[in-house]
């Protein structure tokens, strides 16, 4: 089975192919808005250089994000534009989920968390399991040490992402919590395309719809939002003042 692995959420913006569980190709590239400008020429020569075609690949795993708005809306109007023209399924993934797979053989218990500014943290609690990462606690957008004081009954917790370095002091703060190495922080492709086969396997059905998880709503909404209530812009009031925008 031929997968094509993307996520352009974060600054890392990542496209791996795999061939079942042979990584073919995977690059890493670190943009200010996740490399979704860069996607279809990256991939247009990697895909000529494997000597593969477009038309060989037969599913498309692509993370949604949370992250960078305009990585996430790049990205995945280059899936969609992707899957609509070579007729290929899509298998929609969290980021979070995504960068989980890289810690799922070191720890049981895994928090993904990506930095959104101002103390809070797109998050999520997976359980890792021979069949895969199960979703213990859903993504969401949540302060810092609120989320970190919420799993100080978790034995071995591993933390892995740019907030687990963002905010080490308070994470240091537990004894439960163990930080993954800096190269577990990024989203991969290849570990979308691990993801994306095992749904495949246990029966999920893919489809062609991608829908951005971005979380919180952007601060540009928050602003027109009030300005026609009448109100001044209280940006801190669900966004964190990120709008996940940068």
């Amino acid at each position: 089975m031929l997968i094509l692995g993307i996520d352009t959420a974060t600054p890392w913006g990542t496209v791996a192919l795999c061939r079942d569980e042979d990584v073919l190709f995977e690059v890493s590239l670190r943009k200010l808005k996740g490399g979704g400008e860069y996607l279809l020429a990256l991939l247009e020569q990697l895909m000529e250089t494997s000597g593969v075609s477009f038309k060989e690949i037969d599913l498309i795993a692509a993370g949604t994000g949370p992250g960078s708005y305009t990585g996430i809306r790049v990205g995945l109007a280059v899936v969609s534009g992707l899957a609509e023209g070579l007729q290929v399924p899509v298998c929609p993934l969290s980021t979070l989920e995504i960068i989980a797979e890289n810690c799922r053989k070191a720890s049981r218990w895994i928090v993904p968390v990506i930095d959104a500014r101002r103390a809070e943290v797109y998050t999520a609690l997976y359980e890792a399991t021979p069949e895969g990462l199960r979703e213990v606690r859903p993504p969401a957008a949540r302060p810092v040490e609120e989320w970190a004081r919420s799993l100080s009954e978790i034995p071995e917790l591993m933390v892995c992402g740019d907030g687990s370095k963002e905010y080490i002091d308070i994470w240091n703060g537990y004894n439960n919590v163990t930080i993954a190495p800096a190269y577990w922080d990024r989203p991969l492709g290849s570990m979308a395309a691990q993801c994306a086969r095992r749904a495949w396997k246990s029966g999920s059905e893919p489809g062609y719809v991608l829908k951005p998880s971005y979380l919180k709503r952007v601060e540009a909404e928050i602003r027109l939002e009030e300005a026609k209530d009448g109100r001044r812009p209280n940006l801190a009031d669900d966004t964190g003042g990120r709008g996940v925008g940068r």
